[in-house]
């Protein structure tokens, strides 16, 4: 497949034209993936290449000052999602892939499971991840991708600690694990949430110095119809905001499911050669690239967003 071809997220407010200067200036709210986007190597305080760096913190607090919110959308459960926002001082998020949706964060935290397809009864004392889990598809999943597929432990707490999705992490032969979850008779689908860079702490999969790794995809399993744009859309449906004041942003497949769902949305440049987010964005008119990798990529595109909404 050729290279994407998208353009880049100014950099210049001042060289903007009137059309992309009147829709920046309407965005309020910036739904964004955290890891690899707003955060690069796991760090609020670094950039793209792990240098010591304020500038995710102060072009947070200056998006705060704007009145611009800015909901982080990410695949981690609940305790990390939570630890994130409160650390950050964000008001709300969506954790699990879009699985829990918390509107307000704070001491009356105002949250919701979103299953999609996947019927659930909030009765039943079981989470949604419980029920997946019980169908023995996991265990199926890690006998036949046994060297080079294990559950994803988030903060090494152990991947039970999530209540929609499952979190794996490594390689497989994608069609062959899809045929497995629809053989639970449940309407589940593997989500491919990108690669992963470095692994710390124990893992089966092979390292290189300092936990490196390669073609280590971060997969979830999640109920059918379930995927950040799902997610994104329904966020925005209780909320009650109009999807042309949203930019959404990512560098993943995953993430690029958000673009058909908001009037804006920034790939940022160290996902663009990944073929399956080339084809996610494919048709895609209202998609820009960032014009650096990761953190320094996002935040420039914040201050060109800031400075367009100073001068409207």
């Amino acid at each position: 497949m050729p290279a994407l071809s998208l353009p880049t997220f100014p950099v210049d407010a001042a060289s903007l034209p009137d059309f992309l200067a009147e829709r920046l200036s309407r965005i309020k709210y910036v739904i964004s993936d955290t890891d690899n986007t707003m955060v690069s190597h796991g760090q609020a305080l670094a950039s793209s290449d792990g240098t010591p760096s304020i500038e995710l913190a102060q072009t947070l607090v200056d998006l705060r000052r704007a009145g611009v919110q800015v909901i982080p959308c990410t695949g981690r459960n609940r305790a990390m999602a939570r630890e994130d926002v409160r650390v950050l001082g964000l008001g709300g998020w969506i954790g699990e892939m879009g699985g829990v949706l918390c509107l307000h964060e704070g001491t009356e935290s105002d949250w919701h499971y979103f299953t999609a397809e996947m019927p659930y009864d909030e009765g039943c004392g079981k989470t949604p991840h419980d029920v997946i889990v019980e169908t023995g598809v996991v265990r199926r999943m890690l006998k036949r991708w046994y060297d080079c597929l294990e559950t994803y432990n988030d903060n090494n707490i152990g991947y039970q600690y999530r209540e929609v999705t499952v979190a794996l992490r490594g390689a497989v032969i994608e069609d062959e694990a899809q045929a497995m979850l629809d053989e639970t008779g449940l309407p589940l689908y593997l989500a491919d949430n990108g690669f992963v860079g470095r692994i710390t702490g124990k893992t089966i999969l092979p390292t290189f110095k300092g936990g490196k790794v390669e073609d280590v995809h971060t997969y979830h399993i999640t109920p059918r119809g379930l995927n950040k744009g799902s997610a994104a859309r329904r966020y925005m449906e209780l909320m009650g905001w109009d999807p042309a004041e949203v930019l959404a942003s990512g560098d993943s497949p995953a993430d690029c499911e958000m673009a058909a769902e908001v009037g804006t949305f920034l790939l940022m440049r160290n996902g663009i050669d990944n073929p399956k987010t080339q084809a996610a964005l494919a048709t895609a008119g209202n998609a820009f690239v960032s014009a650096s990798n990761s953190t320094d990529g996002w935040c420039q595109a914040m201050r060109t967003l800031l400075a367009v909404k100073r001068a409207s």
